[in-house]
């Protein structure tokens, strides 16, 4: 009698909307008996597929609410960068490291905001060597964060090119990325060394290098 009284609260739970954890947590009955209570009820499938649907809805709706709070979150974060940037810049106008990373960013660096890289490439490694020094100095980068790579023509030795980068950016061997070999369109305008990029990867340094650029070039 007792199976059959919680096989008929089953049936009256289900058709109430209830989904199987539901109906097994009130009943206290297993899951897996109340699957088995309803597996041939046809009227219960039809149940299943709403709770199914009903299930998306609200995982859309809650992915959607997240997004939402992470889009806003993000917001409030970068605009704490541009705030950050504008004071910073009136204290280090008159800083020559820093109006020199400011000017060789000008010219040479990425201004894409969306890839979050601050990025320079150049064949010449004394200009390099001060960005590394802006980056460290300036905006407080920790030396593990400095990574490097070079772009290689096919004639030049790349442990060569590799030694020669590494002692005169002052970027350790070990946080260069894999070369990548190109095809030069003058070859007699060539640099012997190739091409070399120092690059950090950090979106609220790169909102304040544009918030800096911008500043510089409005001339404030």
């Amino acid at each position: 009698m007792k199976i059959t009284a919680e096989k008929n609260k089953t049936f009256d739970l289900r058709k109430q909307g209830k989904s199987y954890k539901q109906i097994s947590d009130l009943l206290k009955v297993s899951k897996s008996t109340v699957s088995l209570w309803l597996k041939n009820v046809d009227w219960s499938k039809d149940i299943k597929e709403r709770l199914i649907e009903e299930s998306k809805i609200t995982s859309r709706k809650r992915l959607t609410d997240l997004n939402g709070l992470r889009k806003n979150r993000l917001e409030d974060h970068y605009a704490k960068a541009e705030k950050e940037a504008t004071k910073e810049f009136k204290k280090l106008r008159d800083d020559r490291l820093f109006i020199t990373g400011i000017n060789l960013y000008w010219g040479e660096g990425d201004k894409v905001f969306k890839n979050g890289i601050v990025r320079i490439s150049n064949i010449d490694e004394k200009l390099l060597k001060i960005f590394n020094d802006f980056l460290q100095m300036i905006c407080r980068v920790a030396v593990d964060k400095i990574r490097a790579g070079i772009l290689l023509y096919p004639d030049l030795d790349p442990d060569e090119c590799l030694k020669f980068w590494s002692e005169n950016v002052r970027i350790s061997a070990s946080r260069f990325f894999k070369s990548t070999v190109i095809q030069g369109k003058h070859k007699e305008k060539r640099s012997g060394y190739g091409v070399c990029i120092v690059s950090v990867h950090d979106k609220y340094l790169k909102k304040k290098m544009l918030v800096w650029l911008d500043l510089f070039r409005r001339g404030f």
